[in-house]
């Protein structure tokens, strides 16, 4: 089965240089993967070039006229740059091209346009960053959200759960996974004893 997946090859530090390197490398080890690379076409077709791929059969150049850069505020993000590499690649996720897209760009503003071009399910306010990491067992645990709601109401928690368990239910394939609360918390002027 043929999964495709949109890149925001314009995010980041450093762009392409880094992004299109990356694509072809995980081209290499995903057989059955396709990347739609959005950006500025020339400058993907350049760098493409660089590394001998401008031919590869699995690979489609989606132009974007714009980008949000690391230091755009949200509001420049998602309502001035409508042409933006990010949110075209994401655009791609909406209008069903791709199964998913993937920004080493600008977080928050990922973050931003994803919530508003996507949505969230129904009961979710807000969206979160995810991340896999192992455990004594052996298999994977999933957390988030890891960095994009530093204030959140007891509501947001449980809206987090949910989409763990959720995810969880769909990628590992377990019924009833087990959800657990990671507390970052806050400094008190009392000691506590124990």
């Amino acid at each position: 089965m043929t999964i495709k997946i949109s890149i925001d090859c314009m995010g980041g530090d450093h762009g392409p240089s880094v992004t299109i390197p990356a694509a072809l490398s995980f081209l290499k080890h995903e057989p059955n993967a396709e990347l739609v690379l959005v950006g500025l076409e020339d400058v993907l077709r350049a760098e493409l070039k660089k590394h001998h791929a401008e031919a590869e059969p699995r690979l489609t150049i989606l132009h974007a006229s714009e980008q949000v850069t690391m230091d755009d505020p949200l509001e420049v993000a998602l309502r001035r740059k409508k042409d933006s590499s990010m949110r075209v690649a994401i655009e791609q996720v909406k209008s069903g091209a791709v199964a998913g897209c993937v920004s080493a760009g600008n977080t928050g503003a990922l973050m931003a346009v994803s919530r508003y071009v996507l949505k969230t399910m129904a009961g979710v306010d807000r969206p979160a960053i995810c991340t896999i990491m192992p455990n004594k067992l052996g298999k994977p645990t999933y957390m988030l959200d890891l960095g994009a709601n530093v204030d959140c109401e007891p509501h947001h928690l449980h809206q987090f759960a949910i989409m763990g368990y959720v995810l969880v239910q769909a990628m590992e394939g377990i019924e009833r996974p087990t959800i657990g609360l990671l507390n970052v918390g806050t400094k008190t002027s009392r000691v506590m004893k124990w």
